[in-house]
């Protein structure tokens, strides 16, 4: 009886298994896109830091008012280009965050069912030991009272 309900949960542990196996790969899809955009992050710095040791390097030399207005401007919608990727940097961090914490839920109903499954089977392999006990326990006596006879 213990077997045959063990024999019902394969499917609901499978179906958990994948889950898991689901959640892990969109883990691995976010980390992915995480270090994508700091990449990303890392070289709009690196483009600012490069504009402005050209700009201060131009600037030794001779610049006009109006250099010095397109390179604030130009400074300018490259801090709005980082502040947005850092915005995009957040995002991916709380999806991966939302992502980790159904991981667990999943894995957790995932083992939870796989121990039941196992305790099943083990209560159904006991009953059976049990029952094969008693089986060559009869027989036992059988044959000591033929012998005895």
């Amino acid at each position: 009886m213990s077997r045959e309900r063990a024999k019902r949960l394969k499917p609901l542990v499978q179906i958990a298994q994948n889950a898991v196996n689901e959640a892990l790969s969109y883990i691995g899809a976010l980390q992915q896109k995480l270090r994508s955009e700091e990449e990303k992050s890392q070289t709009l710095l690196g483009y600012q830091q490069d504009y402005r040791v050209n700009f201060q390097n131009q600037a030794s030399i001779k610049v006009s008012g109006l250099q010095i207005q397109q390179f604030e401007s130009f400074m300018h919608q490259i801090d709005d280009a980082i502040a947005q990727q850092n915005n995009h940097i957040f995002q991916v961090k709380e999806q991966l965050k939302k992502a980790q914490g159904i991981y667990q839920t999943l894995n957790q109903k995932l083992k939870s069912y796989e121990k039941l499954e196992t305790r099943l089977n083990d209560q159904a392999i006991a009953s059976e030991n049990q029952q094969m006990q008693k089986f060559l326990d009869e027989i036992g006596a059988q044959l000591h009272r033929l012998h005895s006879s």
